[in-house]
């Protein structure tokens, strides 16, 4: 329909805001949050589930679908120091050339 008006993306809640600033050892995700605050806020909901961390953590860091252009490379790195400092599994992720798919 004409009069539809575009889903408004997500912003980031405070609650996340608040958690990311409270992890030690981590510098603020910024570029995460600014351009991917449903992916930041839903990091921050998973936070006390491990195993579902680490299953979105991977879905993140995987082509699994064709159609995906990859992440900024600073959001990347954001991701990467995320899942170190909230799994505390620096080897989970690794750069590869099947995984480095940066836009």
């Amino acid at each position: 329909m004409a009069d539809e008006k575009p889903a408004e993306k997500e912003q980031l809640a405070s609650s996340t805001d608040a958690y990311f600033r409270s992890l030690d050892g981590l510098k603020y995700p910024q570029a995460l949050v600014d351009q991917f605050p449903r992916i930041a806020n839903k990091l921050a909901e998973l936070k006390d589930d491990k195993t579902g961390l680490v299953e979105y953590f991977n879905s993140l860091t995987s082509n699994q679908r064709d159609k995906r252009n990859g992440f900024p490379f600073g959001v990347l790195m954001n991701i990467q120091d995320l899942r170190e400092v909230m799994v505390g599994d620096a080897n989970g992720f690794v750069l590869t050339d099947t995984t480095k798919w940066v836009s």
